[in-house]
């Protein structure tokens, strides 16, 4: 399977590439500093429920997995960048 290229002008794959950056780079930064948190964290955790843990590590793999979506966005954003530019000349 190839990987998919976004095949629309300069502009839009710019636009595209901005923003997926950006939020690939916020749900990322928050995802696994979270999940070094919930890891390595110094203090000792009390009893803690464990629908509360569960809810916490959910949060913990929705972030990783967001942040990926939207650097594979952002590498097939800047494929089809590359794709303009080969089939220009």
């Amino acid at each position: 399977m190839k990987f998919p290229v976004i095949r629309e002008s300069y502009f839009l794959n710019v636009i595209i590439l901005l923003f997926s950056l950006f939020v690939s780079w916020f749900v990322l930064l928050f995802g696994i500093a979270h999940l070094i948190e919930a890891v390595f964290g110094d203090e000792p955790k009390p009893d803690i429920p464990i629908v509360e843990s569960t809810m916490g590590w959910t949060m913990i793999i929705g972030l990783c997995v967001v942040g990926l979506i939207f650097l594979l966005i952002a590498i097939a954003s800047i494929k089809g960048i590359i794709y303009k530019i080969k089939n220009k000349q």
